[in-house]
């Protein structure tokens, strides 16, 4: 449903996410935003990696100006994970004597919520901009629910980066709708009024071009957004990276689960280790070379 490609017509039918939930009708666009949502929770909440933060981050603000069509649990998730992200971004914060982070700091637990939560808003703000929001009233919804929590998001100091006046001001004018057209007893009844009135959602942006479907022009309009693409430089030999921190990775993954490996017996891959030698396995007092490869960072 959105993106310039395939993910913006494919849809899949059913995909079992849960044994006992299971998305039916979604569009490969936005299955690839709730598998990147599930790694960076599980990033944020055992690896600690700030190189794979990195990328994914860089992944969603690719995505960002693309997304119509949004999915309901998609929806559902990204508000769920921001709210998440931010709770536990105050608990970091309080625990570090109210000092905010560095910007673009990644080395810490607090610079990583910080930096995900900021992302999570500007891909809100810009999945609910004039030309989109119409296409995303699932989001609108998700975000009138809970938006006590998001409005308090918006407005904490470390957040206000970007401008997030936008979303602040698209759920006072949801809530003006829903007041003045419909009841809102319940979830349906929310939506069809949002549905039947969804033009008055930007009617206080200047945004006077009139709605259209057509998947160039939201792309085409993504450059009002500023420059958003974010594209992967490799260095010179990179499998001195990449070798031993898929070995590690892997090493890591099955010792937790199914073997039980020793990684001082591994020598065919250099894994990462904290000290600078290793005592040879013969007793003596010789010492083996710290090689390039310990120099990556350990993110099991």
């Amino acid at each position: 449903s959105f993106g310039r490609d395939s993910f913006r017509r494919v849809s899949i039918p059913a995909v079992q996410w849960y044994k006992e939930r299971q998305i039916k009708a979604i569009s490969l666009g936005s299955m690839i935003l709730v598998v990147l949502l599930r790694v960076i929770t599980f990033n944020l909440n055992m690896l600690h990696d700030e190189f794979l933060l990195s990328n994914c981050i860089a992944v969603l603000l690719n995505l960002s100006p693309h997304i119509v069509q949004l999915h309901k649990y998609v929806a559902t998730r990204i508000t769920f994970v921001t709210i998440s992200c931010f709770k536990r971004y105050l608990v970091l914060l309080a625990e570090n004597g109210e000092i905010p982070e560095e910007e673009g700091d990644l080395s810490s637990p607090l610079g990583m919520h910080g930096e995900a939560c900021r992302t999570f808003l500007q891909l809100i703000k810009h999945s609910v901009r004039p030309r989109c929001v119409e296409d995303n009233l699932h989001l609108v919804y998700a975000l009138l629910v809970e938006q006590r929590d998001i409005q308090k998001i918006c407005q904490h100091a470390s957040m206000k980066q970007g401008d997030l006046a936008p979303i602040i001001d698209l759920i006072q004018r949801a809530n003006n709708i829903i007041e003045q057209h419909g009841t809102g007893r319940s979830a349906a009844e929310a939506m069809q009024t949002l549905k039947l009135h969804s033009s008055e959602l930007k009617s206080d942006t200047g945004d006077n071009r009139g709605r259209t479907s057509s998947a160039d022009s939201v792309t085409s309009e993504a450059t009002d957004l500023g420059n958003l693409t974010f594209t992967y430089e490799e260095e010179a030999d990179p499998e001195v990276f990449f070798v031993p921190y898929l070995w590690d990775v892997i090493v890591g993954a099955l010792t937790t689960s199914t073997l039980e490996w020793s990684r001082e017996k591994i020598l065919v891959f250099p894994l990462n280790e904290d000290t600078e030698t290793l005592p040879r396995d013969n007793g003596t007092n010789n010492a083996v070379e710290k090689t390039e490869f310990d120099n990556t960072p350990d993110v099991v």
